[in-house]
Formats: C-alpha cells, sequence, structure tokens
C-alpha cells in the first residue's frame, strides 16, 4: 500500500491559481506541460524551475514533435514564462493575462457550491465490506497452491463494464481517435524521413552505414525539430549536396552549415539563394548552390540523392 505522507513532499499552490487552471480551456498536452511546472517549482518550494532539454517533457507524456510548439503555445498566450537561454519556466500567476478561452462547461457558481460544501463536511471513515476483507489465515506450509486461474479480478485490478469509449462523450471519443492517429502518423512520418536522410548521406559517401550512432540520429532530430527550418528535410539535403560538391564530406561539416543557416535567420532554400545573390553583389566567394546542381523544392530525394552524386563526381569524389 503506498504510503502517502505530507512529511515526504506536498505541494503549496495558492487555490486560486488552480481554479483558473480548471476554468481554461486548455488541452491535454498543455495541462500535462503546465502540471510539469508545477511540480519541479512549486513541488520544489520554488516560484520557476530549470528543464534544461526539451525532451524531459517526455515524461510529462508529450511527443517530441510537440513540446516546442506547444511551449511556444502557452508563452505566446502569457500562461507560462520561458526563458530559452536559460531554459527557466514558470507560471504566469497573472491569470488575467492568459488568452487562452474558459471551457464551455465551466460555472463558477457551482464550483463555489462544491468547494462550500466539501470545506463544511466533515471527515468520517469508510466503512469496510466485511465479505470482502483479507483473511489474515497463514497458507499450510504442506498445501500446494493452486494455478487455477480465477475468474475474479484480482485486488487493485478495475472491473470493466462494457467499451471503455462507451464512458466517453463524443467530442472527448473524437480527439481521443484523432490524438492516437496522428501521434501514429508523426511516428512514421518521422522514421520515414530519418531514413531518407541517412540513406542520402550514404549515398554522397559523407558517411557509411558503421557510422551511424544514435548520436547522429540525435543531431539530425534536433534540426527537423528544433531549428525552425520551414522544409527540414529540404534544408538537409542542400547542406548535404554543399558537402558532397568538395566543401567539407563529413557530418559535422553538414551540421555546422546548418548551424550557421539557423543563425542567420535561413528557414527555406529561397532564402539560402537570395543570401548567395547578395554576397555574389557583394564580391564575396559562393560556394553553395553552383549552377546545375540546384533543386526546386518540387523534386523527389530519389533526385537529390543523384544530384549529390553529380556534384560528387564532379569535385573529384
Amino acid at each position: 500500500m503506498a504510503d502517502v505522507q505530507l512529511e515526504n513532499g506536498y505541494i503549496r499552490i495558492a487555490t486560486e491559481l488552480i481554479d483558473e487552471v480548471i476554468r481554461r480551456d486548455f488541452s491535454k498536452r498543455q495541462l500535462a506541460i503546465l502540471h510539469f511546472i508545477i511540480r519541479l517549482s512549486y513541488g520544489c518550494h520554488k516560484k520557476d524551475c530549470v528543464i534544461e532539454k526539451f525532451n524531459s517533457f517526455e515524461l510529462a507524456g508529450l511527443n517530441k514533435s510537440d513540446i516546442k510548439k506547444e511551449l511556444k503555445f502557452l508563452r505566446d498566450c502569457r500562461v507560462i514564462n520561458w526563458d530559452e537561454e536559460t531554459m527557466i519556466f514558470s507560471i504566469n500567476k497573472d491569470y488575467e493575462k492568459w488568452q487562452i478561452n474558459p471551457s464551455k462547461g465551466f460555472d463558477k457558481e457551482k464550483l463555489s457550491q462544491l468547494i462550500h460544501i466539501n470545506i463544511k463536511r466533515k471527515v468520517g471513515k469508510t466503512p469496510t465490506d466485511l465479505e470482502n476483507v483479507v483473511g489474515k489465515t497463514l497458507t499450510d506450509l504442506g498445501e500446494v497452491v493452486g494455478k487455477t486461474l480465477t475468474s475474479k479480478l484480482v485486488k487493485y485490478q478495475l472491473e470493466m463494464n462494457g467499451n471503455a469509449w462507451e464512458s466517453m462523450d463524443e467530442d472527448t471519443l473524437k480527439d481521443s481517435i484523432i490524438d492516437i492517429y496522428l501521434k501514429i502518423n508523426k511516428e512514421e512520418e518521422e522514421k520515414a524521413l530519418m531514413n531518407r536522410i541517412l540513406e542520402l548521406l550514404q549515398k554522397s559517401k559523407i558517411l557509411e552505414e558503421k557510422d551511424i550512432t544514435e548520436f547522429l540520429r540525435e543531431d539530425i532530430n534536433d534540426v527537423i525539430n528544433n531549428f525552425d527550418f520551414e522544409q527540414p528535410e529540404e534544408m538537409i539535403i542542400e547542406a548535404i549536396k554543399d558537402a558532397a560538391r568538395g566543401n567539407g564530406r563529413t557530418w559535422k561539416y553538414v551540421y555546422k552549415k546548418l548551424v550557421d543557416w539557423k543563425k542567420k535567420g535561413i528557414k527555406t532554400t529561397a532564402d539560402i539563394e537570395e543570401k548567395s545573390g547578395k554576397d555574389g553583389e557583394n564580391g564575396a566567394k559562393v560556394y553553395q548552390h553552383r549552377p546545375g546542381y540546384g533543386r526546386s523544392s518540387s523534386k523527389s530525394a530519389e533526385q537529390a540523392i543523384r544530384e549529390a552524386d553529380d556534384a560528387r563526381r564532379a569535385w573529384g569524389g
């Protein structure tokens, strides 16, 4: 039996703030983020908390592709404070500034009545059902314990009456099904994208199969999810093509190129071409996007692979 005691830790937070969280129409993911921040801040007797890595929010049940998007949304709606440099998070206690609509079913008067009832209520002891008391008689050591499965449910196991979905209203059911579908879809898309990029890296002779490690996958995921590129795959392909031309045929070069674009606020291949054009006008040397090797956004990954191979051969690869 769980031994839950205040001495083992508790969260000291104003009920007014909790009431406001109840009142607002937060999504399941947004509530998970708020609970996570509350646990790590107020739950540690502090007003804010440090969460150094985005993937830490996966502990609260979020998909890694949703984390940054939901954090930005909550910050833009002035629900949370988030310093991207220090990765310090806190709940904005001035809830009047929250830009989140109230829940449709919320009724302040009804909530106040329920609170009043529970404040006035005397704490009673729940009687034990004598028919279900667990026996304390020791088992005879000479008696063999039977292996026949019982038809009754084990203690603590919930008995399901009918389909679990039946307890949900129509909107909740639809949202749940959509969430499951989107999660599966995203995971499949991310896996396919990762495989395409790894295949291109190998065909461009930038790395071999033995060079594919978890660290490499983490780097690629970082680019896809955190670099704010509008089309991450196209940007990675452009960096790979540049490396395949002989400018630096290593993943380190590719990643450094992508980081450089991120710092310069370059988000699309069109931005790269525009920047290259300006550099050319200013007399700067331009190494990427040589004539004959450009790629429109409509080209497939297979075409990009062929272009990279052609570029590599043209530059002595």
